[in-house]
């Protein structure tokens, strides 16, 4: 077999994969979007069933919004916030 033909049938097997890989990606953002969707309309204090139709920006900048609206209590770094949880866990 000719290295030719083996280049061939590569890009041959790439352009086949291509719609497929294409098709789950989707699947993937699709999925996430529409549990971003029942996590945040109830934060925001949307009824689910009243918005069972929105467009992916929408829930997109729902999201954003929110998450600009959160107190900024903690620091910038991650580790920061560790005291106050292990405060609030250990009172309950």
């Amino acid at each position: 077999m000719s290295p030719g033909r083996k280049t061939g049938e590569a890009s041959e097997l790439r352009k086949n994969l291509k719609p497929l890989m294409e098709k789950r990606r989707r699947a993937r953002i699709n999925g996430s979007l529409g549990q971003l969707k029942t996590l945040i309309l109830p934060l925001v204090g949307k009824d689910n069933s009243c918005y069972s139709k929105l467009e992916k920006a929408d829930i997109l900048e729902m999201t954003v919004q929110f998450l600009k609206e959160l107190p900024t209590s903690c620091g910038t770094l991650p580790g920061e916030c560790d005291a106050g949880l292990h405060t609030c866990v250990s009172l309950c």
